[in-house]
């Protein structure tokens, strides 16, 4: 009886460990953290505000708006649970929606979509129903713009609109750490080479790379509809950012159309797996180790009262 039940328990304790890993990593990572927003003011020539239609009209219009746009963050965040990238475009010839989210790519499906509902509701929140907006969480950013549709076809066909043409690579938001590594020999060449290793990943690994160089962690990538040659330059343009606008910062992350990067500096210490955002670790093996420890104490515990138990009726018996 003691023997099945020291193996029942050893094979629970075994399935424990096995899914303790991705327990520990999905609590863990920071994806609902809000970096930053952008939300245009309402225009009033995308609004058809004219001075000849009645408040009625205006006020139908906004509430056309606003279902519009509803749609279309309810269809991201439902394709979320398939997909780590989408661009589409919603609505009618009057009130259309065109835009994308997309999640880390090394962040599991389940994190996506919560990420992706998180955006719904921040969107909604921070940005109302503004014209265009841009909204970036650690784990997943959102993307929208509305349209004035010319023709009906037009909405079978939003590849053509401006929201998805080629990224010029431009600046929109920069985050640089305070604190100087400046008094670190080297730091500026390493930096480099890093960032210029990130280039070339994100080719080799479709859009996306994350690897620890010397003593500098590199997360960077593109945007889901960008090509791979664009995605290479995107990069290396956002490297050049980074060494002029994070100069000697000792973490930096650099927002470009179509791509981002962010690198973070570890004079002390050699960067490993357990890094999930720029500026953040998460030291998974630590607390790993810290819960199987206490599970295979409870077990072990158990297993010392059962026999216990079993040294007692046996007694009993005799």
């Amino acid at each position: 009886m003691v023997v099945h039940l020291i193996s029942l328990l050893t094979q629970t304790l075994a399935l424990i460990i096995l899914s303790l890993p991705s327990i520990i990593n999905t609590s863990q990572l920071d994806y609902d953290t809000l970096v930053f927003k952008q939300c245009d003011q309402l225009d009033a020539n995308i609004l058809q505000k004219a001075t000849t239609k009645s408040p009625n009209y205006w006020n139908q219009n906004l509430f056309l708006r606003a279902q519009a746009l509803s749609s279309f963050l309810r269809k991201l965040e439902s394709e979320s649970s398939r997909s780590k990238f989408l661009k589409t475009l919603v609505g009618n010839e009057k009130h259309a929606v065109s835009g994308w989210f997309q999640c880390r790519e090394d962040y599991p499906s389940e994190i996506c979509h919560k990420c992706v509902g998180d955006l719904r509701e921040i969107s909604s929140r921070l940005c109302g129903n503004a014209t265009s907006a841009r909204i970036h969480l650690r784990g997943c950013h959102l993307i929208y713009k509305f349209e004035r549709i010319d023709t009906p076809g037009a909405l079978n066909n939003h590849h053509n609109y401006k929201l998805f043409e080629t990224p010029e690579h431009g600046l929109i938001h920069k985050i640089c750490d305070g604190a100087t590594a400046e008094t670190f020999p080297g730091f500026e060449e390493m930096r480099t080479e890093a960032l210029t290793a990130a280039e070339t990943g994100v080719v080799d690994g479709h859009g996306f790379y994350e690897d620890s160089y010397k003593l500098l962690h590199v997360v960077a990538q593109c945007d889901g509809h960008v090509e791979a040659c664009d995605c290479g330059e995107c990069i290396s343009s956002a490297a050049a950012a980074a060494a002029e606008e994070c100069r000697w910062s000792i973490a930096g992350q650099i927002y470009l159309e179509g791509c981002h990067v962010g690198y973070t500096y570890h004079p002390h210490e050699l960067p490993n797996d357990s890094y999930h955002e720029e500026g953040s670790k998460v030291n998974t093996g630590k607390s790993l180790a810290i819960v199987v420890g206490g599970v295979a104490a409870l077990v072990f515990v158990a297993i010392f009262f059962m026999f216990l138990k079993s040294l007692r009726k046996k007694g009993d018996d005799c």
